[in-house]
């Protein structure tokens, strides 16, 4: 991948004293995966903090915010980190409060925008939603901008996970900070998923009016978000003391807190949802009796490891297991597997046995392109107190041999016009003739393909989904890309 990012920071990487072991490999399915610590530390050192949010860069790098306040990119490959914000003296971090989501413009390239949350303390604690500029030249992010800000927080039940979804609106997760009058108060945007256009203003189109950012209401803390091939959103949500959710999220759905948790099931909780409109029960709870502590979500879309091809993958911290969950393959509406990694104990005994993971707390994932797994470990503690050991780990399938097509000089094809408004004109070079061509949408689906047999073509978009898009051409094992962004 090209890299366009310039480094003019100093390298700042230290390697804990405080090591912890890890196995050299796991195995899932008949698959077994090499495990390397890309970078390790505590909160008593240099190393990393609390890692909250990891996202995988197009300069090939990790993105990753700590929750006292850093922003960085990481060299998966030498994990050498480099401090590209340091908020630290505006954060207020306390207990599960600081620096938390963060999520990268879909057409970086082109925008290079980085979205922001974090909690801050203005005669209380407060959360605020910012969107910062990449500098190529000084690689820091400047020009902050905004989005909105005043949100009640607290020490705990903050959110703060952040999406783009495929029109180029934000998505962002709050808590209930405590206050379980918020979550079914639509004046408050607490207890919430919200919904903005990418300069904080509100759509018109969003479901509680012109004027709102509400999108969902009835949340207690959800920390987890995905937009799934199948076109379906999906989010992770911590319980009270049983009835951690997995929910399907609904333009205008309400998700029931406090008046229900988890399924909706007991006497008072059908009074409750019968009364609210749109009422969403989970797909699934965990469970009856306890809480797992569910984070954050990646859907898994690579052969590189085939037991977790096409499912999700969501890390678990209080119960420090990843857990697979794979949906029908129809609409995705229901869960037809489970299961449980990482932690063998757990599985065994769903409602006990923690503190007896492999990796120890899983607070977060992503993916790179080449099917490779990270992992964010926050140590055997959810405090900040401590001096326990972060970690970000590597999976990795040494075996997989790819069998796709190699970059070439292949030449590159015309589009026009590029943004589009969906109707746009391919140029294909004489060379093309006899090759095939697709549109791959930002989550790795097909969504257009066909041959190559004329040097011009005129293709009708407007049902795709505004967003980032690449056109791929192959022919005879050669390959080449191109970036296609559709506005309409």
């Amino acid at each position: 991948m090209t890299r366009f990012f310039t480094l003019c920071l100093a390298l700042t990487t230290v390697v804990s004293s405080l090591v912890v072991a890890q196995p050299s490999t796991v195995t899932v399915g008949n698959t077994t995966l090499d495990v390397r610590v890309v970078i390790q530390g505590n909160n008593a050192n240099n190393g990393i903090d609390i890692p909250w949010e990891i996202q995988w860069g197009p300069d090939d790098h990790i993105w990753m915010t700590e929750r006292y306040g850093r922003v960085s990119r990481l060299n998966p490959e030498t994990g050498v980190r480099t401090t590209i914000l340091d908020l630290t003296s505006t954060v207020y971090d306390n207990s599960e409060s600081g620096l938390l989501g963060l999520v990268l413009h879909p057409d970086f390239e082109n925008n290079p925008q980085v979205f922001l949350a974090y909690t801050y303390f203005s005669g209380g604690i407060k959360e605020r939603i910012v969107r910062y500029e990449y500098n190529g030249t000084t690689g820091l992010l400047e020009s902050p901008l905004t989005l909105v800000e005043g949100i009640n927080g607290n020490t705990t039940h903050i959110g703060c996970r952040l999406l783009i979804l495929p029109d180029n609106t934000l998505l962002a997760t709050t808590g209930d900070y405590q206050n379980q009058s918020s979550p079914q108060n639509e004046g408050s945007v607490s207890g919430k998923i919200l919904r903005m256009n990418l300069d904080g203003s509100i759509p018109a189109d969003n479901p509680f009016g012109p004027s709102s950012y509400l999108y969902t209401i009835g949340h207690r803390n959800a920390q987890g978000l995905v937009y799934a091939p199948n076109g379906v959103l999906y989010s992770s949500e911590h319980g009270p003391t049983t009835n951690d959710e997995f929910n399907i999220i609904v333009p205008g759905g309400n998700y029931g807190w406090p008046d229900v948790a988890g399924f909706c099931n007991t006497s008072s909780e059908l009074s409750a949802c019968n009364s609210m409109t749109d009422y969403q029960d989970p797909l699934a709870i965990w469970y009856n009796s306890s809480t797992i502590a569910p984070s954050d979500l990646i859907w898994y879309d690579h052969p590189a490891i085939p037991e977790w091809e096409g499912k999700m993958l969501m890390t678990v911290l209080k119960a420090e297991h990843l857990k697979v969950i794979e949906v029908d393959n129809v609409d995705g509406t229901t869960v037809v597997s489970q299961e449980i990694l990482f932690n063998n104990a757990h599985a065994n005994n769903p409602t006990s046995s923690f503190n007896q993971g492999t990796f120890d707390r899983l607070r977060d994932i992503c993916m790179a392109p080449d099917g490779r797994v990270f992992l964010a470990t926050s140590g055997p503690s959810w405090g900040t107190s401590g001096t326990f050991a972060n970690s970000i780990v590597e999976l990795k399938n040494a075996a997989y041999v790819p069998t796709g097509i190699s970059e070439s000089a292949l030449p590159k094809v015309q589009i026009y016009p590029n943004p589009a408004n969906g109707l746009i004109r391919l140029n294909f070079d004489q060379s093309h003739l006899g090759g095939t061509f697709q549109i791959i949408d930002q989550l790795g689906k097909v969504v257009f393909a066909s041959a190559v047999q004329q040097q011009q073509l005129e293709l009708d978009l407007t049902s795709l989904a505004s967003g980032l898009y690449m056109v791929r051409t192959t022919l005879n094992e050669q390959t080449t890309h191109q970036r296609l962004v559709l506005t309409q």
